[in-house]
């Protein structure tokens, strides 16, 4: 009796399993909801495209760098060297989007069934069939441009992603652990920074390298040789200065005392998406502290130049270091309190009532093109710290804190590259 109990359960088991499998596969159809293509695998088995470069992943990413980045020197590039790159980073964001792929697979069935993991997992496929297949041939430089249309292609299709999957997780939250979750979001969010940054930076490469085109010389593909950190939080702050009016009806303020003529080689998207996050808690911090009111209170107060610049400003100092550079952000917000210091870093945990997000999401997003680069921010999600720190330690960077409750924070980014002047 028992054994055959046994075999009914396993039966059951392998009949929802399969159900599950036709259903992860079957969603394709609809993706024209989400304005892709139906990834259709004609040409070869996506499966084992999947586990081939799944099984190559350790040796193909640790090979990466930032001097990788800059390796050909200032465009125009020759033909030659964009395909061998193209080679490259084609094994490369292959191997990382395989690994995403079968992580999403490993992810509890019921997980897997929830609609926005359904369509990353879904996107995921999609981008292997688009990049192993625009790839296949690399020769020449019509094999680049059609390489390049696939990439663009695929950065376009993953631009929402993080907040479909941070929806998909909030809403599955009951059936996985929040370290399985941290473990799993921070593996994700690194392999995404390293999928956008190669495909992004192939892209400019390719077309700074176009004929009749004058690129920029300060430009080497996404990295600005020249990037100036005091410039990048000046234009930070007008922008953040501005929602923050709105808001509260005061302008927060910020001061550089030290590290005005501080250059650096860096990715500019990067440190404008870390430094916006950093800023935008400074400020929020400030002033709610001097105003002792919070984004939920029911009035706002009347402008009041007075008002305003009795709130402490921000004071940011630049450091150069033998490695690249030390950014420090001092705010007079009150502080952090012991117990949400120890989750800061962990996601989904943020200072954000749950009640508050939907309505406060214009102090949570950075502005559409700052620089002219773009970026999202997840703040509102609690995802702002985390892919910050994501963002800083990709190169071997850093953020870190002190603070002190009833006070104030000082927060230490740190960014490593390989030219600092």
């Amino acid at each position: 009796m028992r054994i055959r109990r046994r075999i009914s359960l396993s039966i059951d088991f392998a009949v929802r399993s399969s159900s599950i499998r036709r259903r992860i596969f079957t969603c394709s159809r609809q993706l024209s909801k989400f304005s892709l293509e139906e990834p259709v695998f004609t040409n070869f088995d996506v499966n084992e495209v999947i586990g081939l470069y799944a099984r190559t992943v350790t040796t193909k990413t640790s090979s990466f760098n930032f001097q990788d980045l800059i390796q050909f020197g200032r465009p125009p590039i020759p033909d030659e060297a964009l395909i061998q790159n193209a080679r490259t980073i084609r094994e490369i964001i292959l191997t990382s989007l395989s690994r995403r792929t079968l992580a999403l697979r490993s992810l509890p069935y019921i997980m897997v069934l929830n609609p926005n993991i359904s369509q990353i997992y879904n996107i995921y496929l999609h981008s292997v069939n688009m990049v192993y297949d625009s790839g296949a041939e690399l020769e020449t430089k019509e094999d680049n441009d059609r390489f390049v249309e696939a990439l663009q292609n695929m950065v376009d299709t993953h631009t929402n992603a993080i907040p479909t999957l941070a929806k998909g997780f909030a809403e599955s939250q009951t059936y996985i652990s929040g370290d399985v979750t941290n473990r799993f979001l921070d593996a994700h969010l690194h392999d995404r920074i390293g999928t956008r940054l190669l495909s992004k930076h192939h892209i400019a490469l390719t077309k700074q390298s176009a004929p009749n085109q004058r690129p920029d010389s300060r430009f080497i593909g996404l990295v600005d040789t020249q990037l100036s950190p005091m410039e990048l939080c000046r234009e930070i702050t007008l922008f953040l200065s501005d929602v923050c009016d709105l808001q509260y009806g005061i302008r927060p303020s910020m001061t550089i005392d030290v590290g005005e003529d501080v250059r650096v080689d860096y990715i500019t998207e990067h440190l404008e998406y870390i430094l916006t996050e950093l800023l935008k808690n400074s400020f929020r911090a400030t002033i709610e502290q001097f105003l002792g009111m919070t984004p939920a209170s029911q009035y706002r107060i009347k402008h009041n130049l007075q008002q305003e610049s009795a709130v402490y400003p921000v004071v940011v100092t630049i450091v150069r270091t033998a490695s690249g550079v030390v950014i420090r952000l001092r705010d007079r917000g009150g502080g952090i309190e012991e117990d949400n210091l120890k989750r800061i870093w962990g996601y989904s945990e943020s200072t954000f009532e749950e009640e508050e997000r939907d309505g406060f999401k214009t102090l949570n997003t950075p502005p559409p093109s700052v620089t002219g680069t773009g970026g999202t921010s997840m703040g509102g999600l609690g995802y702002g710290l985390p892919l910050s720190r994501a963002y800083a330690e990709y190169f071997g960077g850093s953020i870190d804190l002190e603070t002190c409750f009833g006070w104030g924070t000082d927060v230490y980014l740190t960014i490593n590259s390989p030219q600092a002047i």
